[in-house]
C-alpha cells in the first residue's frame, strides 16, 4: 500500500526488523509459459479405442508408451504369419474389414497403472461390440455392471 508500507517499514527499522515486499500482480500471472499440445498419437499412459471401419467393432486397449508405438504394433501384428493372433488380426482374416488407423480414439488418460487397467475395463464393458476377449474384464466385480448399464454404450 503506497506510504503506509513505507512508514510501517521505517518504523520497524527502530528495532532492527526489515520488511521485505512482494509485488500484488507479479509477472508470472500475465505471462504463461505455455506448451504446444501434444498430438493425440503422441500421448501416453491411454485407455484407448480402435473401431473397425466397415462395422460396429471395436477394440479397447491401455498402454504406457506413446499411442503411436502401440498402434504401429498392432498394424504389424496383422501381418504377421507366427504365433497366435491378436483380436485385431482374426477380425481382420474373417471379416476382411479393415481398421481406422488414422482416428484412434484416447477414452481416458491415467498415469496409475492399476487405475488405466480398471478403466479400461470399464471402456470394454461400454461397447457395443468389443472385439476384447471376455478375460480381459474379469478382474472387475458384476457387482458394477448395474453402474456401467445406466452409461450409454461407446
Amino acid at each position: 500500500m503506497k506510504n503506509l508500507s513505507e512508514d510501517l517499514s521505517n518504523r520497524l527499522k527502530k528495532f532492527n526488523v526489515n520488511m521485505s515486499f512482494q509485488p500484488t500482480n507479479p509477472l508470472h500471472k500475465f505471462i504463461g509459459v505455455k506448451k504446444d499440445p501434444l498430438d493425440g498419437m503422441s500421448h501416453c499412459n491411454v485407455v484407448y479405442k480402435i473401431s473397425c471401419n466397415e462395422c460396429d467393432a471395436s477394440y479397447v486397449g491401455q498402454n504406457k508408451r506413446q499411442l503411436h508405438t502401440r498402434v504401429n504394433e498392432h498394424r504389424r501384428d496383422i501381418n504377421k504369419r507366427s504365433g497366435s493372433p491378436s483380436v485385431i488380426s482374426t477380425h481382420k482374416s474373417e471379416s476382411g474389414h479393415d481398421f481406422n488407423w488414422n482416428h484412434v480414439e484416447i477414452l481416458d488418460e491415467e498415469i496409475a497403472y492399476k487405475k488405466r487397467m480398471v478403466s479400461e475395463m470399464i471402456n470394454i464393458k461400454r461397447q457395443l461390440n468389443p472385439l476384447n476377449l471376455q478375460s480381459d474384464t474379469l478382474a472387475l466385480p458384476d457387482v458394477y455392471s448395474p453402474i456401467l448399464n445406466t452409461f450409454p454404450s461407446k
